[in-house]
């Protein structure tokens, strides 16, 4: 009887330990695909310019979200060519690829910043209809910062862009300005009030969900890189 119990309790754990190191070798990470993500072009049209090293900060931020979330083994991109202080991925593309395959990646995550915009929009009321606030008018000023990116995640052996996504963000801010007597408003006179909050925190907060919504759509395509993947090591 014994020796029974003890067989059955042997098979039990057999069945534990396979399972086990099934479930261990099906998440194996070297079977995961390895990326690099590389500074994003900054270079956006439009009147009003990105502050510099904006690409590296949207590819580090890029890098922090996808950490632990993604299936995907991710390296930081920095690394795989020289310094180059304008940040212009032009004419690099292939040194990059060139130096990625040497390093044991699979494919590169290139980005850029596609839309950079500042915009106001004023609203005025109450004052009786007088183009000057009177007591009891007031006038709101909104401010929208948009950053919009956008990449690609591109083959470093072929070349073929796998996936692509998008993400946008917008930073807003809102000021109140209430008007004294109108003839002391036309003379500089009047009562604000609004957010103290800097430039820099609007664009942080703009960037910060442009990053995070292009983050989420790379996530979404992690099956298409991963079937890629597998197709291109049968």
């Amino acid at each position: 009887m014994q020796s029974h119990n003890s067989w059955v309790v042997g098979v039990i754990v057999a069945g534990i330990l396979g399972v086990a190191s099934a479930a261990n070798a099906a998440d194996d990470p070297r079977d995961h695909p390895t990326l690099a993500i590389v500074d994003f072009d900054a270079t956006p049209g439009g009147w009003i310019l990105p502050p510099p090293q904006l690409g590296t900060i949207v590819a580090e931020l890029l890098l922090d979200k996808l950490v632990g979330v993604a299936p995907f083994r991710l390296l930081d991109g920095r690394w795989l060519s020289n310094d180059d202080p304008t940040h212009d991925r032009r004419g690099l593309t292939p040194v990059l690829r060139d130096n990625a395959r040497r390093a044991g990646v699979d494919y590169l995550v290139l980005g850029s910043i596609t839309r950079f915009s500042n915009e106001q929009r004023y609203r005025t009321a109450g004052g009786g209809g007088f183009r000057l606030p009177l007591v009891g008018a007031y006038r709101r000023q909104t401010n929208e910062m948009v950053v919009s990116i956008w990449l690609s995640v591109v083959d470093v052996r072929s070349g073929e862009v796998v996936a692509t996504t998008t993400g946008e963000g917008t930073g807003t801010r809102r000021k109140l300005g209430a008007g004294a007597l109108g003839l002391l408003h036309a003379a500089g006179g009047g009562l604000s009030s609004g957010s103290s909050s800097s430039r820099d925190a609007q664009l942080a907060e703009a960037v910060d969900r442009a990053v995070a919504a292009a983050a989420q759509g790379l996530v979404n395509a992690a099956p298409r890189v991963e079937h890629a993947h597998a197709e291109h090591n049968q």
